[in-house]
């Protein structure tokens, strides 16, 4: 791991994590109360916002000076106004809104798991039941309902990553396997005008998905199989398939028997790519995400976590394949690899 320079635990960083909770609750309640879209007119005064969302005066007036002492607000002579980038990421409608990611990294299972992160430690695995790999677990649906920040990033590289090669292949049949919200297949069906997508989840979460497809234009050329990605039967064979954010689910066994499962339905010199995030040995600041997605992941499934491009590589191979490149996301944590299956002797 790379060593550089830490800074010191203070009472100040202490006290800023001990009230990291509030800041979220603020956030995540201006959301659901509808003040930042009430402010993208101008500043109000409390009083005034209040009769516009129809709230309790005094408790608003509580509620938004706790925000701007957090920066969420700003104040400008006695009224509250939107601080600057915030009407960009925080207005519902503006082209860069970003609230949507609050229910995804604030969703209420993880905000009561995480109240005993101790006892998950202790256990060695999640407590949750059902736990995130079960199809009673409901949350991957409102998963993809929205998406996340860094999706389209990691969409693009996964196209980039085979655009050479798809020129010389005709028409994809693409497989996006555990799609979720299909955008990772739905971008490929973009830059390949020939290529038809089937995406495999679970009911609920294909609904979502054909939203995407219908809100994109793509619905002529999109299929769908509802199931489970270890049992249910593929079709194909496919060109191209495609697996995002699904190998930290599962550990190193059932990740490696997923991608031989995967291989098995590719067509002859087809692809297989794999996208995620990863824990690469770098400074644990600079992978971030990558590590609290492994923490998310140790406290909603068995085993699961981020992991390095070499164990990536390795379940790869194990799995009967031969990587043909990859390629980290600018300025991410998140790494691709394309591989295809490894040529008998």
């Amino acid at each position: 791991m790379t060593t550089q320079p830490v800074p010191a635990v203070t009472r100040q960083s202490l006290l800023e994590t001990l009230q990291a909770f509030k800041r979220t609750s603020l956030l995540r309640a201006a959301l659901d109360l509808g003040v930042f879209d009430a402010l993208a007119g101008g500043p109000r005064d409390a009083a005034e916002l209040a009769r516009v969302l129809g709230v309790d005066a005094r408790a608003l007036r509580v509620f938004l000076g706790a925000a701007a002492a957090t920066g969420l607000l700003a104040v400008r002579d006695g009224a509250f106004a939107l601080p600057s980038g915030a009407e960009d990421l925080l207005v519902s409608g503006r082209p860069g809104f970003a609230g949507h990611a609050v229910r995804i990294n604030v969703s209420d299972w993880e905000w009561e798991v995480m109240r005993d992160l101790a006892a998950t430690v202790r256990k060695g695995g999640t407590p949750l039941s059902p736990d995130a790999t079960e199809e009673a677990f409901g949350y991957w649906e409102e998963f993809a309902a929205q998406g996340t920040f860094v999706t389209r990033a990691a969409a693009a590289a996964v196209v980039e990553e085979t655009r050479a090669w798809a020129a010389e292949r005709g028409p994809l049949r693409v497989l996006d396997a555990g799609c979720g919200h299909a955008l990772f297949g739905l971008e490929v069906l973009r830059a390949h005008p020939g290529a038809t997508l089937t995406g495999l989840d679970r009911p609920g979460v294909l609904a979502q998905a054909r939203g995407h497809a219908e809100r994109a234009g793509l619905t002529d050329r999109t299929s769908w199989i509802e199931g489970d990605l270890f049992s249910t039967p593929l079709g194909g064979p496919y060109d191209l398939v495609v697996v995002a954010n699904m190998l930290p689910m599962f550990g190193p066994g059932p990740g490696t028997a997923l991608l031989r499962r995967l291989a098995g339905v590719l067509a002859p010199g087809g692809r297989l790519v794999t996208a995620g995030f990863s824990v690469d040995g770098g400074a644990p600041a600079d992978e971030h995400a990558a590590h609290m997605l492994s923490l998310l992941m140790l406290v909603s499934t068995p085993g699961g976590e981020a992991y390095s491009l070499a164990d990536t590589r390795r379940m790869l191979s194990d799995a009967g394949l031969v990587e043909t490149g990859a390629r980290r996301v600018d300025r991410l944590p998140v790494q691709v690899v394309a591989a295809e299956i490894r040529p008998t002797s």
